[in-house]
């Protein structure tokens, strides 16, 4: 069996939609002829989960840059010094990194300069994440990754080396060994770096940042990324590149619990028994409005108005950040088919969709989103239920959203409408929604580890 090295910072933080692609990468690569070797940092504890993995996991030496430069610029302790002087620095360890998605701590801690009242040093402070935390705020694991990758592929055959960002500083150790061994080299951009439109920096930082990523990736034999269209994006700044699209998945080891709640619950889900209400569902956060569900309650209220359907037959209910929906629905006189259940254990929000008929997804309405496609549609994927969503008119979601056949997704009121009125009346001469797609095991994690095994087997130097 082929080997093939693989740098993954988030690769422990389990709960992260980071971590999922890469541990579903390293637990499948094995089937398709390939032996990963997972080099992690160490961020203070190692999940029980990976245990269950088929593949090597090795964990180096790390000290993030927050910590680092306060080190270096703390008094030392003596001992008259009460015990709190040791503790300045525990906001910007490891324990806190599992909140974390795609972004490090490090620059938000040296860029967020809000609290300070004096502008100078508010600017100073923002200058200095953009000086410091170059090119991430990760760039200390280099050294210790780079060094145990390097006795590794001293010692045995590796036939490749596979990074994945966020951070950039995985791609910098990477590139290393490519270009320190001749090992073929996949870098795997799960968001994209300069052509991300939610990264923003100085004109200075921007400058320096483009001409590292054409010079990170000058010798690299592929790129990848997680949407057609972000791999159209990378192709303007790195035409001459071989890039592949490989989108992630669901993998099915997380939902086996869910067979047997399946089995012992017929007479809850089972998705031809009739009953009263026409159930939505939609589970996560808000992000302060920005998802803005509006245009289904909107929808809602002018089809009864029109008196194409009776909302008394409709139930929406919304968990996690319930923000101002009661607000919203109330504006619209539909606060009595809302149900708000706050937060509750993923598990169980995994079992209140399972007994809904239509799960929700609302995107945010803007241009910046169409290159993205949400981790929570694969989990829909393996719910087998069917969606309503909400988002920008165009992109990656409503693309593969049309191509699986997995329901609806609306931009404008009408098109809402539309869809709703789909759904009522299916459910009215029913009593049920049908799942109608047949190609989502196109979109398992399998799937997705088989794709890069193919790269992998494609790549020569």
């Amino acid at each position: 069996m082929k080997k093939v090295i693989l740098i993954a910072f988030y690769f422990n933080q389990v709960n992260e939609i980071a971590s999922k692609r890469l541990r579903a990468l390293a637990k499948y690569l094995p089937e398709f002829g390939w032996e990963p070797i997972v080099i992690v940092p160490d961020l203070g504890s190692v999940p029980s989960e990976n245990n269950d993995l088929n593949c090597r996991i090795i964990t180096t030496d790390y000290e993030d840059m927050f910590s680092k430069y306060l080190n270096k610029v703390k008094p030392s302790k003596s001992v008259n010094d009460s015990g709190d002087s040791g503790n300045s620095g525990d906001s910007g360890n490891s324990e806190n990194r599992g909140n974390v998605d795609e972004k490090s701590v490090t620059e938000d801690k040296l860029k967020d300069s809000s609290s300070v009242s004096n502008p100078l040093v508010s600017k100073a402070i923002s200058i200095a994440g953009e000086v410091f935390a170059y090119p991430d705020g990760m760039k200390y694991w280099y050294e210790p990754a780079f060094n145990v990758a390097s006795e590794i592929i001293e010692n045995e055959e590796i036939n490749a080396v596979i990074s994945s960002s966020w951070p950039i500083t995985a791609h910098k150790i990477a590139k290393s060994l490519s270009d320190k061994y001749d090992i073929p080299w996949i870098a795997d951009l799960r968001d994209l770096w300069n052509l991300n439109p939610y990264v923003s920096h100085t004109a200075i930082r921007n400058h320096f940042e483009k001409n590292l990523e054409l010079k990170m990736f000058e010798n690299v034999d592929a790129l990848t990324t997680t949407t057609d269209l972000a791999k159209e994006t990378l192709s303007t700044l790195h035409p001459d590149k071989k890039i592949i699209s490989i989108l992630s998945g669901y993998d099915e080891d997380e939902f086996n619990y869910l067979a047997d709640y399946k089995k012992n619950n017929l007479d809850k889900i089972d998705s031809l028994k009739s009953h009263d209400k026409l159930s939505f569902i939609y589970a996560g956060s808000l992000y302060g409005g920005k998802r803005d569900p509006t245009l289904l309650f909107k929808a809602i209220r002018e089809l009864e108005d029109d008196s194409k359907v009776d909302s008394s037959k409709l139930s929406i209910s919304f968990y996690g950040d319930s923000g101002n929906i009661s607000e919203i629905a109330d504006e619209f006189g539909l606060l009595d088919i809302i149900h708000i259940g706050g937060k509750i254990p993923h598990d169980d929000v995994l079992i209140k969709q399972l007994n809904s008929d239509i799960l929700l997804l609302i995107s945010w309405n803007n241009e910046s989103e169409k290159i993205f496609i949400p981790g929570k549609i694969y989990e829909y994927f393996a719910l087998e239920r069917p969606v309503l969503s909400i988002g920008y008119k165009e992109g990656s979601l409503k693309d593969l959203i049309k191509k699986t056949d997995i329901g609806y997704h609306v931009n404008d009121l009408e098109s809402t409408k539309k869809a709703l009125l789909s759904f009522y009346n299916e459910f009215i001469e029913n009593g049920y929604i049908q799942f109608k797609s047949g190609n989502i095991k196109d979109y398992s994690m399998v799937e997705m580890a088989h794709n890069f095994a193919n790269l992998l087997d494609d790549i020569k130097r």
